[in-house]
């Protein structure tokens, strides 16, 4: 039982020291190209986007896919 605790002891205080490696991928800008993308998608539910959406504002787009 004392050697299971000095392991579990020895896991946590590796994982709490250890930094973990974040790699999200490819980051995509929301630039006049993708923007233009996202305005000619089709709707699915609600309104379309339109220009006015991005002046200034966060922009939010979800994707569904069923494959």
């Amino acid at each position: 039982m004392k050697q299971l605790s000095r392991v579990l002891l020895l896991t946590v205080g590796l994982i709490l020291v250890i930094q973990p490696q974040v790699d999200a991928g490819q980051a995509i800008e929301l630039n006049k190209q993708v923007q233009d993308g996202l305005i000619a998608a089709k709707s699915v539910r609600g309104p379309g986007v339109d220009r006015e959406l991005f002046n200034g504002k966060p922009v939010l787009v979800v994707f569904f896919a069923s494959w």
